[in-house]
């Protein structure tokens, strides 16, 4: 396996680990036990100095136990209180925001953080608990070993109301939208990555390709989602074998058992073996994942809008700032360069076929979906159409006809649900100004 392939192996199973609330308490808690038996291994074979004395107070076995033993029945208290508090938070954001936003609140750090810091000092005070006999007759490490539990139970005080407060900020309809885009704009650097020169592939007219007299069909082996497509390794094939490969799916696609996702083009027959790693280029997964998915952050905030034009919610206020969001995300995309469809590797001369995204796709993503179930609101109508004219000012002038049918099926789509002479006037002006 080359080491394009490999990363983005590494990159899917670390996007798994950084959506999950076990795998930083682990390495934490991990820590912690190395951190106790290291303070143990360490004291038994030394003093303390005098200066430190002056701000560790010597304890004897008996109070050592029972502040350990307080400090553990209390962490393990609030740790439960913190879960529960957590759960909480994820069941109010499956409700309002809907359930696919539940990825966005696990993959926070602060609130993963929060619940390995707790877990790690249960952890600790319950080690140091167990072997403080073993230490009893030095008094100097079991007096040092007591305090380190005392400052662990005082960042555990300040690490609860950080919690606390960043519960209450972070179930804010505001505050997960941003959390979204700010996501999208993290990932965009990643996902449509500004042309090298030096890299082997070019862009190339699909008719300048030609294809090989062979043709072989690869299959999924299972169903799911798309998580990444090594086309490194699809473009470094023997040229002498393969003349090309035409992918049918793209990240974030679902397929079905035994639905195609490649066509290998090549010279002669190609040996089951060759076809097997093909066929592994394409890493199918459970989940749907943004490492190459454009438009699965945005998905996320349309999903927002959503859930907030639905009649249970009803809170066009929150779909309002996710168009406004949607735009702002459009037009860092643009001063992107998205894939090519069609690519050559110059050394080898082996081509790639693909489903690329487009910057069409991504306006059609953000829009066609919040413009049908907002139909009966005039503001989001109006606003859908802002948003575009604010497009139409920022983006190249190619994207002027896309925009236009975007505002004109708004328009059309408004005034079938609009009958007060106000509210027309007001959508004949918008249009107006951006058609």
């Amino acid at each position: 396996m080359n080491t394009h392939g490999l990363s983005n192996r590494i990159r899917t199973t670390w996007e798994s680990l950084s959506t999950s609330y076990w795998f930083i308490p682990l390495c934490m808690m991990l820590f912690s036990a190395l951190l106790c038996g290291a303070c143990l291994f360490l004291l038994q074979r030394t003093t303390l100095p005098d200066w430190l004395l002056t701000f560790i107070p010597l304890v004897t076995q008996e109070g050592a136990q029972q502040v350990l033993g307080t400090l553990a029945s209390s962490i393990i208290t609030v740790t439960s209180i913190a879960f529960s508090m957590t759960i909480v938070a994820l069941t109010l954001a499956s409700s309002q925001f809907g359930p696919r936003l539940i990825r966005t609140f696990m993959v926070d750090r602060g609130t993963q953080v929060v619940l390995g810091m707790l877990v790690s000092s249960f952890l600790f005070c319950l080690l140091a608990l167990h072997y403080i006999s073993a230490v009893q007759e030095n008094q100097d490490a079991m007096s040092l070993l007591t305090a380190l539990s005392v400052v662990l139970g005082v960042l555990n005080i300040g690490v609860i109301i950080y919690f606390i407060h960043h519960v209450a900020a972070s179930i804010q309809a505001d505050q997960v939208i941003y959390r979204c885009f700010r996501e999208l704009c993290g990932d965009i650097e990643t996902l449509l990555p500004a042309p090298s020169e030096n890299s082997s592939l070019k862009p190339v007219a699909p008719a300048l390709l030609k294809d090989g007299p062979f043709r072989h069909t690869l299959t999924a082996d299972r169903e799911g989602y798309v998580q990444t497509i090594d086309y490194e390794a699809l473009a470094t094939l023997r040229n002498d074998i393969v003349a090309g490969v035409e992918v049918i799916v793209r990240g974030g696609d679902h397929v079905f058992p035994r639905a195609p996702i490649l066509v290998v083009h090549s010279h002669t027959e190609v040996n089951t073996s060759l076809l097997r790693a093909l066929s592994a280029s394409v890493i199918v997964g459970k989940n749907r994942t943004p490492i190459q998915d454009p438009e699965f952050a945005l998905g996320q905030l349309v999903e927002i809008a959503l859930r907030a034009l639905s009649p249970g919610i009803n809170d066009p206020a929150t779909a309002l700032t996710c168009l406004d969001r949607l735009t702002s995300a459009c037009i860092l995309m643009s001063e992107r360069t998205f894939p090519a469809p069609s690519v050559i590797n110059r050394d080898t001369n082996c081509w790639i076929k693909r489903r690329a995204f487009t910057m069409e796709g991504v306006i059609d993503r953000a829009f066609d979906q919040i413009r049908q179930d907002g139909k009966s609101h005039v503001a989001i109508a109006l606003h859908i159409l802002h948003c575009l004219y604010v497009l139409k000012q920022q983006l190249d002038p190619n994207y002027a006809a896309l925009l236009a049918r975007h505002a004109n099926a708004t328009y059309a789509l408004a005034m079938t649900e609009s009958v007060v002479e106000k509210d027309n006037a007001a959508l004949d002006a918008a249009l107006s100004r951006l058609v």
